[in-house]
């Protein structure tokens, strides 16, 4: 499993754009690869508002990785220019859940790391965590 989440942490989102209010959703994600399933299986959705995410990664607890906790974004701007770092990153995760539930949502709290890096956590990664991601959601509100 952690293999599937290394695989999963370099696959690079390409062409995923959306400025202003419009968004742009995905069947599955898209990138040189062909690369379209996500660790539990089936295909994701993705949908980004406010931004251009150049790259996504899923993020495991420390201490066991099965337990995904967050993501890790790779923002700009629309028109690539560079997203400022007062902008209000925020996003969802869905899938299923340590019960087994599969339409479970987690909010992710967002902030800014560096150069166009965001990172993404649940709120209480220990309990807050999905076993399998079929959805992230993206919203960016540009300050």
């Amino acid at each position: 499993m952690r293999n599937m989440l290394q695989l999963l942490g370099g696959i690079a989102v390409a062409g995923v754009v959306a400025a202003g209010s419009t968004a742009f959703t995905a069947s599955g994600v898209t990138n040189s690869g062909g690369f379209t399933k996500i660790v539990g299986g089936g295909t994701t959705t993705m949908t980004v508002e406010g931004a251009v995410l150049t790259s996504a990664k899923l993020k495991a607890d420390a201490t066991d990785a099965n337990k995904i906790v967050g993501a890790t974004l790779d923002l700009t701007a629309s028109g690539g220019m560079t997203l400022p770092t007062t902008s209000t990153v925020s996003g969802v995760l869905k899938g299923t859940d340590s019960g087994n539930n599969a339409a479970t949502s987690k909010a992710l709290t967002c902030t800014y790391s560096s150069g166009t890096v965001w990172n993404c956590t649940v709120a209480n990664t220990g309990t807050d965590y999905l076993t399998a991601v079929t959805d992230l959601d993206v919203s960016v509100v540009v300050a």
